[in-house]
């Protein structure tokens, strides 16, 4: 059975080659400077327990998606359905060609999984759940309409990723609920990552995902977090900011020397390590 159901080669056909920057523009929104800012803001400013959760909710979310990727290896929708490289303009049109250049199995979506992983994640803990969750069913949408646009994803793709994700999420929740946060989400995410790995052993992707995972399950259990988060400041912008450049010199290996299953699952736990920890020996005065 066709996944397309006609849409993608309607919506394809839709988008005049002028309008494709703010389509790329809308498919960026999932990737990873704005998923890991918006973690990391819930984190260290908002509330300790609901970061930790977003944070293992969308490393398991990501490494499913790439397993089920695997599983159903079910095809992208041709080429022919992609607007040509040389009618993007500069600079989108290098943001277009990272985009086409992508792995060909297209179920489910991974960049809708993750948006509606952490916009999802992030909007069901605030204080305003209703309108948050308003925000971030448009910006899923966005995200999930831009890929079927772009012709790299067909709709079925982009509700299997609404559907993955939509299942972590409040398979994490359930679990906190039952076993405490993070503790139950934690476990959720163990369980999700170790299916994914088994999946797919050699993946550097599935297993820096389960980095992230362990990072934030080892320094819960290891490290007096602080409950009370940063209060926004030009001083805990600094922080943030160092902390960011560390995160970066740690990743640096991979850069230099090539990414390897073990040296992501290390750089990946550094990483993930070092920004739950930061508030337990930085001042926040």
């Amino acid at each position: 059975m066709s996944r397309s159901l006609g849409v993608a080669e309607f919506l394809t056909g839709v988008v005049p080659p002028w309008a494709l920057p703010v389509v790329l523009l809308a498919t960026t929104l999932a990737e990873a400077p704005v998923v890991v800012a918006v973690v990391l803001g819930r984190y260290w400013f908002r509330d300790r327990g609901d970061g930790m959760r977003l944070a293992v909710v969308v490393a398991t979310a990501f490494a499913l998606m790439l397993a089920l990727k695997h599983e159903f290896a079910l095809a992208r929708p041709p080429a022919e359905l992609r607007a040509p490289l040389s009618a993007v303009p500069a600079p989108f049109d290098e943001i277009y060609r990272d985009l086409l250049d992508t792995d060909e199995s297209g179920f489910p979506s991974g960049h809708t999984t993750i948006a509606a992983a952490v916009f999802g994640g992030a909007a069901l803990d605030a204080a305003d759940r209703r309108r948050w969750l308003a925000v971030a069913a448009v910006l899923v949408a966005l995200v999930g309409g831009s890929r079927v646009f772009l012709g790299v994803h067909y709709l079925a793709d982009v509700a299997g990723g609404i559907a993955l994700a939509a299942g972590v999420v409040a398979a994490a929740r359930l679990a906190d609920g039952w076993l405490g946060a993070p503790k139950g989400s934690l476990a959720v995410g163990t369980v999700g990552v170790l299916l994914s790995v088994a999946v797919l052993p050699g993946s550097v992707e599935v297993v820096a995902a389960a980095g992230v995972v362990a990072g934030v399950g080892l320094m819960w259990a290891s490290v007096d977090l602080p409950e009370d988060p940063w209060t926004p400041s030009a001083a805990t912008a600094k922080r943030a900011l160092v902390a960011v450049g560390i995160a970066a010199v740690a990743a640096t290996p991979i850069l230099a020397f090539g990414a390897t299953p073990v040296l992501a699952f290390t750089v990946a736990v550094v990483a993930t390590s070092g920004a739950v920890a930061l508030p337990a020996f930085v001042d926040p005065a």
